[in-house]
């Protein structure tokens, strides 16, 4: 029963806050644009109307008129009596205001005194008209209905001085182009700011959701704390998500680098006593003892990427800048390179070169390349072709010839200790530490690494550095 009250009062919540809902302030500015369209097209109405308009009259209302026209022919006709006593005597004109135009002024008649408001010089242009409703500021008048009597022609109308112009007819009456002009202005103008409030704010979640996938754990989306709505809520929760998240990152690096760090103090004891071992042992032993040094020389190498990997991630690992030509620590890189291909029986292709001088880590720089060379090296079945181009900037291309990289995991490869399935084992997979300092050490100088899958061969590592002094 309780859970039944809870439900129903939560169905009902946003009747007390019906501002910190979206779908209700998309309601309501609906129903705004509609009353603010109607409200302009009422002040338009009686603005943009010409003084006199008019319509077609049909119905109940042209039938009495045409009676009306029957009557007064018949009683002029049959009784021979003047067209002034016609249409003043009571029985004819009850609570009727009848005038009759004639194409000579002075052969005008009125039923009655006509109030002082009440021009009928407006309907001198309808004489020739078929019967119509005609709409003025003071009056509406029915007709004409032509009376041929002996005196002359007459148009008979039926004058109504007490009804005002409807409003509905004065929307009707007002220029087709006009009436879609204000819809149409009015329902973007509302429709503009009623997008502008909704979507300003998706679009910075939008942006910062973007940013924090690119790694960048300071974004956050610029959405006003007062607001209630779902919109509000969300990025509030976005921008807690992110500050967890980076929080969670955060810990999880410096734990990494304060395990490596702490790892390297019983690693150096564990070395010196391998020696000291050695020193003692028989040939027999020695093949122990030396399978003991390579595995702890290994894990001291990974230990040393690691940190390495940890202080170029959290931007504290100090550079060595200085100013010096790319293309000779790529030399350096490629000699050594060179020797460990030839190793492996395969070929090294160089296409291009660099001639200009940046400011930069060259042991840093050198270690990326490197790293990515390996790589090549390692996958590659029989070439890698190493292409250097200069302009707005400096661009290194490293391709293999291999198999490639599941496009799944090509965008994880710069991650720490990520390989792929098949390549699981350190002996050919590594450590998965060396892409990710190769990306981490071209960003600490201002560049990009981009990892790309070549049409019908292996991958393509894409290297830009900005030419800065």
């Amino acid at each position: 029963m309780c859970l039944f009250k809870e439900h129903k009062m939560s169905r009902f919540t946003w009747l007390k806050s019906p501002s910190h809902f979206l779908f209700l302030k998309v309601f309501a500015w609906f129903w705004l644009t509609v009353i603010a369209t109607i409200s302009i097209l009422v002040f338009l109405s009686k603005l943009a109307t010409s003084e006199v308009s008019n319509e077609p009259l049909r119905g109940p209302m042209l039938k009495n008129l045409q009676y009306t026209a029957k009557a007064i022919t018949r009683v002029v006709h049959k009784h021979n009596k003047p067209i002034e006593e016609v249409i003043t005597h009571p029985r004819l004109t009850n609570r009727k205001l009848l005038y009759l135009a004639s194409n000579l002024p002075e052969q005008m008649l009125t039923s009655q005194m006509l109030p002082s408001n009440v021009d009928l010089s407006l309907l001198n242009y309808t004489k020739h008209l078929p019967a119509q409703v005609i709409f003025t500021e003071h009056y509406q008048a029915f007709g004409p209905v032509k009376l041929d009597l002996p005196s002359g022609t007459y148009y008979l109308y039926e004058i109504d001085s007490n009804r005002a112009k409807p409003f509905f007819i004065s929307l009707w009456l007002m220029p087709t182009w006009l009436k879609v002009l204000i819809a149409v202005m009015a329902s973007l103008t509302l429709s503009f700011f009623f997008s502008r409030n909704l979507i300003a704010p998706i679009n910075s979640l939008k942006r910062a959701a973007l940013k924090l996938a690119n790694g960048d754990l300071s974004a956050r989306a610029n959405i006003d704390t007062k607001r209630q709505d779902e919109i509000g809520v969300l990025g509030r929760d976005f921008n807690t998500m992110a500050s967890q998240l980076a929080q969670l990152i955060s810990a999880q690096k410096r734990l990494l680098a304060d395990i490596s760090h702490e790892l390297r103090s019983p690693l150096t004891r564990l070395k010196m006593a391998t020696g000291l071992a050695q020193m003692q042992a028989d040939e027999k032993q020695h093949t122990y003892l030396n399978r003991i040094e390579k595995e702890a020389n290994q894990l001291d190498k990974m230990i040393a990427d690691v940190l390495q990997v940890s202080r170029l991630e959290a931007k504290s690992q100090p550079l060595n800048y200085t100013q010096q030509s790319l293309q000779i620590i790529i030399n350096h890189v490629l000699n050594d390179a060179q020797f460990e291909a030839k190793q492996c029986n395969k070929q090294l292709q160089i296409k291009g070169s660099l001639t200009a001088s940046i400011a930069c880590d060259e042991h840093l720089i050198a270690s990326a390349l490197e790293n990515v060379l390996r790589n090549a090296i390692k996958y590659a079945h029989h070439t890698i072709c190493i292409t250097l181009t200069q302009a707005e900037q400096l661009y290194i291309e490293i391709a293999d010839d291999g198999k490639g990289v599941d496009e799944e995991n090509l965008t994880r490869l710069c991650e720490p200790f990520f390989r792929q399935e098949h390549a699981r084992d350190r002996n050919s997979g590594g450590t998965g530490l060396g892409l990710a300092i190769a990306k981490n050490a071209i960003s600490a100088h201002g560049g990009t690494l981009v990892l790309e899958n070549q049409p019908n061969s292996g991958l393509c590592v894409k290297i830009s550095l900005p030419i800065k002094n």
